[in-house]
């Protein structure tokens, strides 16, 4: 039975309120999450991608995605308070250029508990990863831009192959 009569008032549940809730709290969903069970620490994970033209495009990104997640963050803090647990959140900021802030990395790989020899590998697979973004945007650019016109199927230079990964390609007649 609902409560009533307080200073709230009456406590209804509307369906349409309550599935538009649910809907905003599933859209703002955290692209990782770190859980430290023997310092009952949580940790929200966020990736944010920027050009990075200016020199402030980390603390800016940074920012950006703190300033998303606010109320998530303090949602579960207020939770997690109440059986001893931390909620934190850590942002990887990743340039389309390739370039990775690696001070702000190593902390995070600090925070996520993960060994120091492993930090330059993971970065340079992340580099490789956002390179890889890029090229996949740039490609898209050229070919609505023009260079696949008149070349059904043949990709953007008529060779007939799409870039797949790295130095990979798939060719198709």
């Amino acid at each position: 039975m609902g409560r009533t009569g307080d200073a709230l008032g009456p406590l209804v549940c509307c369906r349409k309120a309550c599935h538009k809730a649910k809907e905003r709290f599933w859209r703002r969903r955290l692209d990782g999450i770190g859980l430290d069970t023997v310092n009952k620490v949580f940790l929200a994970i966020e990736f944010k991608r920027t050009q990075d033209a200016r020199s402030s495009y980390a603390e800016r990104a940074a920012a950006a995605a703190q300033d998303q997640y606010k109320s998530l963050l303090a949602g579960l803090q207020a939770v997690g308070r109440v059986n001893g647990w931390q909620a934190q959140q850590i942002v990887f900021v990743g340039e389309t250029c390739g370039s990775v802030h690696v001070e702000s990395f190593n902390k995070n790989m600090k925070a996520l508990w993960v060994l120091q020899s492993k930090w330059d590998p993971i970065r340079q697979k992340l580099v490789r990863r956002l390179l890889e973004e890029q090229d996949k945007v740039l490609r898209s650019f050229f070919a609505q831009k023009g260079g696949a016109r008149g070349q059904k199927g043949k990709g953007i230079h008529g060779k007939g192959r799409e870039h797949v990964k790295w130095d990979m390609y798939v060719w198709s007649k």
